[in-house]
């Protein structure tokens, strides 16, 4: 039997853990300094959040100027599109660094700052996107000759970068995709100095002197990046799902138990962290198990029921970094839930008696002896009658009585006389009574 008190525990341990997650709090202070944002590693959907996070926060305290420090092989074009416009719409001004290399979608977001410098031996370019379609790098190759253009640059270039048909005397052959090393990016116009360090690179903008805001993407972030991709946040849904399950079937609070809060927790928690979602979905999610919970205890299924999984997938989903996203791990989870779960109540039940836990394993026969007691029985051969037609269900009188009857499929009309011929249970059949 479902234990009320250990699902609102549950419930409220969820909502207890993830909660803290949902908000965030700015901790610098306002005032004239430079905010220097890293962009380290893969392009992701939570890195995009940081740094569109990061300029908003700055251009809010009045940075003199935002610094993004960049080394990265590139990643997801979405992410980098989300980047470039968060650079190119700050009212402050962006510098970019190349320290190492700005390659793939890292070139669109240097190409997308008022100023690009790079340090000696790093490189920029080499953005051939994949698919390499005709459509995919048509599009690609727009968005870069766009930014390019926008900042003053020279498109071709830029679009050299992603489409490998283009040629330029003297930088790039036909059917090479264009990577230039930074004498090569300051002779055509895609590096304003070569600067051995930030400290250069802080006194060519003339703002050395100037507090430095140094931002971080937390290792608590790369845990909500790395929960937040389809792969993994499908799986913890999956495991939150069947865990929570069991935890309902079994008796007491254990380990399944634990394993359900903290799939749920990994999951909200790091969308939260990722900036992906606030605080309501969690609570859609925690309204929806109430529901559900609900449901259980009232007869039939209704508003409850149907209300509880409208909110417990409209959570989930709009928790997601994207509808798409949501949508596919809620599948998943869904598809992974309905067979896993009947799986491990067969093998694994049969060696724990959590069958024996759930459902009852025991049929109660008349060969074992028991017998089905109604307290009908003794109405066997009474004779009555009919108040209401019998259609075959109905109304008779039976020893001054009203009782539910049936016949055998027998149109029977009201008024006539009947009589008990068979009592199964709480169903009593009945027939015309010949003997008048």
């Amino acid at each position: 039997m479902i234990n009320i008190r250990r699902i609102m525990a549950i419930i409220f341990i969820v909502a207890g853990l993830v909660l803290p997650f949902a908000s965030s709090v700015s901790l610098a202070t306002s005032g004239d300094y430079i905010h220097v944002i890293p962009v380290k590693d893969e392009i992701t959907p939570a890195m995009a959040v940081f740094l569109s996070n990061e300029i908003q926060r700055a251009n809010n305290l009045g940075a003199k100027g935002i610094l993004v420090e960049i080394t990265t092989l590139g990643g997801r074009v979405d992410s980098a599109l989300k980047m470039k416009e968060a650079i190119m719409n700050s009212d402050i001004e962006v510098v970019v660094y190349v320290e190492k290399r700005a390659v793939s979608a890292g070139a669109l977001i240097a190409i997308s700052a008022d100023k690009i410098f790079m340090a000696p031996g790093s490189q920029i370019g080499a953005a051939e996107p994949r698919p390499n379609d005709e459509k995919t790098v048509s599009f690609v190759k727009a968005e870069f000759g766009a930014t390019a253009e926008a900042r003053g640059r020279r498109t071709d270039v830029a679009e050299a970068m992603v489409d490998k048909n283009i040629e330029i005397e003297g930088l790039v052959e036909k059917g090479e995709i264009l990577s230039m090393k930074a004498s090569q990016a300051k002779e055509f116009g895609y590096a304003d100095a070569i600067l051995d360090s930030r400290e250069d690179v802080l006194k060519e903008m003339g703002w050395d002197g100037l507090d430095i805001v140094e931002t971080e993407f937390s290792f608590t972030m790369q845990i909500a990046q790395f929960v937040t991709s389809y792969e993994v946040a499908s799986l913890l849904l999956s495991i939150g799902t069947i865990a929570i399950i069991i935890e309902l079937g079994t008796q007491g609070f254990g380990l399944p138990g634990m394993v359900g809060i903290i799939s749920f927790l990994l999951y909200f928690g790091g969308n939260a962290i990722a900036g992906y979602s606030e605080w309501w979905p969690l609570v859609l999610f925690i309204v929806g198990l109430i529901l559900l919970i609900a449901e259980a205890f009232v007869p039939g299924f209704g508003v409850l029921g149907i209300g509880g999984i409208v909110s417990v997938i409209l959570a989930i989903v709009f928790s997601a970094p994207d509808l798409t996203q949501g949508l596919v791990s809620l599948a998943i989870a869904i598809v992974v839930s309905i067979i896993v779960v009947p799986i491990l109540f067969y093998f694994i039940g049969k060696k724990t008696n959590l069958f024996k836990r759930i459902i009852l394993s025991e049929a109660e026969t008349v060969e074992e002896g028991y017998v089905n007691v109604s307290g009908n029985e003794h109405l066997l051969g009474k004779t009555g009658k009919a108040v209401t037609t019998l259609r075959p269900a109905g109304t008779a009188l039976i020893d001054g009585k009203r009782v539910d009857v049936v016949t055998d499929g027998e149109f029977i009309a009201n008024n006539t006389e009947i009589k008990v011929i068979q009592v199964e249970g709480s169903r009593i059949v009945v027939a015309k009574n010949d003997k008048q």
